[in-house]
């Protein structure tokens, strides 16, 4: 056994793995793809709690991961006015990032000029700039923002045509309301050729109503499978969306191509009824702008917009009164998304916040950034996104990306596996530069100091650091050594918690 390998086996029997919500089963934790890898052990919590500093909860909360120059900046500015910071993104100077994405042409062009290329080569761009935004961009919160409301209006890159029109409904749906007015992207999403493609909304036609939009409308964008519709509302609103579909490839001129469609003669026309509220016969495409209206005002879509957005940002089991609060601004602020974020991060005691489970995405973004990696190319690491269960876009079904820790548990071996990969170039086109990220050590606790100034802003679980200085004893550890102590710091049970 390598003395690598070794040392993750002592991890592996050791007390150090659990969760800031209470303690969880080791052989839960440490279940790989295939069945249960080792005995139940004792488990332990790494953390009561969230990090003693505000500004590091903060800086955990609305971006991809702390960074040395994120962590400054929090630091800097103070809680509030960090929090205003990244709620101004346009007033944040991103030109590096534009520059580099200025090369991923596809991201700009509209439905005619994508329908036609390849779709492999559409899809990576888009992914590829996902990945790039969380890693590099400075708008941090913004990209949180929009891989929350990706989510949320959740459409399968890989479901035939939505290859192309995803990346228009990133750029014109998501990205273009992420940080605005939720009633406003209700009603771009529900326009966007990308989301009619992908719940059959192309096909609804009057006497032969599709229900799978209205359903999904109202069950995940909307009112939430609580929220106290009947399937007789899914049925009136699947009417008031008949003829909701996009223009073919005979349209003239060919700019309107494949971009939204309202067909009068295939709309139902007739009086209809939707959770109370009368919609009169003869509306036209007006009948379902009403519906989304009727939505968007909705109690039920109130307090659900609000707890999703607490369960993102707050965790897995918001408290009601947090819940509430963040309603009660949507209510007031007509579904103000800033408004409502300000009030989730300010009007409750951040110190009662669990600890939260990264997502496989947060948790190889989150590593890149702290170890200052570069990106060349996205090949190798969208192999590896797949394999760890979440490749942005790629969702099947209408729901999104899982967010709570139960989904995610079972995959510890290709968070391990990455930050090894990594550190050892394994995974063409992305690198550290080791020499940089640890100027100035040669001993073996100058080696972990810098480690833990890095990656966990001096908060390193002490068990943790322990272990890695241990692997790294004698003094003087080698080039290779070190690399894999960075990697063994990723894998380490704090790591996968903010």
């Amino acid at each position: 056994m390598s003395e690598l390998a070794a040392l993750i086996d002592r991890l592996e029997k050791s007390n150090v793995v659990g969760s800031g919500e209470g303690p969880i089963s080791r052989r839960k934790l440490l279940m790989g793809l295939g069945g249960a890898l080792f005995g139940a052990l004792t488990p332990r919590a790494v953390r009561a709690g969230p990090p003693a500093n505000s500004t590091h909860w903060l800086v955990d909360r609305i971006t991809f991961g702390r960074t040395e120059a994120e962590i400054a900046l929090a630091g800097s500015l103070g809680f509030n006015d960090y929090l205003e910071y990244h709620l101004n993104p346009a007033a944040i100077d991103d030109t590096a990032m534009d520059t580099r994405l200025a090369n991923y042409t596809t991201l700009t062009m509209q439905p005619y000029q994508l329908i036609g290329l390849s779709g492999n080569n559409v899809r990576n761009e888009l992914i590829e700039a996902a990945i790039l935004r969380a890693t590099f961009s400075k708008r941090q919160l913004f990209e949180r923002m929009v891989e929350f409301w990706g989510d949320h209006f959740n459409i399968d890159i890989n479901n035939g045509n939505d290859q192309y029109f995803k990346t228009i409904d990133d750029r014109d749906v998501i990205r273009a309301n992420a940080l605005g007015s939720f009633p406003a992207m209700l009603s771009a999403s529900a326009h966007s050729p990308a989301m009619l493609f992908y719940l059959d909304n192309i096909t609804s036609t009057a006497g032969n109503p599709n229900e799978n939009y209205a359903r999904e409308l109202l069950e995940l964008h909307t009112m939430g499978v609580t929220g106290g519709y009947t399937q007789q509302d899914v049925q009136e609103v699947a009417r008031c969306f008949t003829g909701w579909q996009i223009w073919g490839t005979t349209a003239n001129p060919q700019e309107i191509r494949w971009t939204f469609r309202f067909n009068s003669g295939q709309h139902d026309n007739g009086a209809k009824v939707v959770l109370g509220q009368a919609i009169p016969a003869g509306g036209g495409v007006n009948d379902g702008q009403l519906v989304l209206d009727i939505l968007a005002n909705h109690p039920s879509t109130r307090q659900f917009i609000a707890r999703k957005l607490c369960v993102r940002f707050w965790g897995d089991s918001p408290p009601q009164t947090l819940i509430d609060a963040v309603a009660a601004t949507y209510q007031s602020t007509g579904g103000d998304i800033k408004e409502m974020l300000r009030t989730l991060f300010l009007s409750h005691d951040w110190t009662t916040a669990p600890q939260k489970y990264k997502r496989p995405f947060h948790n190889f973004v989150s590593f890149m950034r702290a170890a200052g990696a570069t990106i060349t190319t996205t090949n190798s690491l969208r192999t590896q996104l797949i394999g760890a269960g979440q490749l942005p876009f790629s969702w099947n079904p209408p729901d999104g990306y899982p967010e709570t820790l139960d989904a995610w548990v079972g995959l510890i071996l290709p968070r391990w596996n990455y930050g090894a990969s990594v550190m050892n170039s394994n995974i063409s086109g992305v690198a550290v530069d080791i020499n940089v990220l640890l100027a100035g050590t040669v001993t073996a606790q100058q080696v972990v100091d810098r480690i833990d100034a890095a990656m966990f802003s001096g908060t390193m679980d002490v068990a943790e650091k322990n272990l890695i200085l241990n692997y790294l004893l004698p003094n003087n550890p080698s080039t290779t050594k070190k690399r894999e102590a960075v990697g063994l710091a990723m894998a380490m049970p704090s790591f996968q918690w903010i």
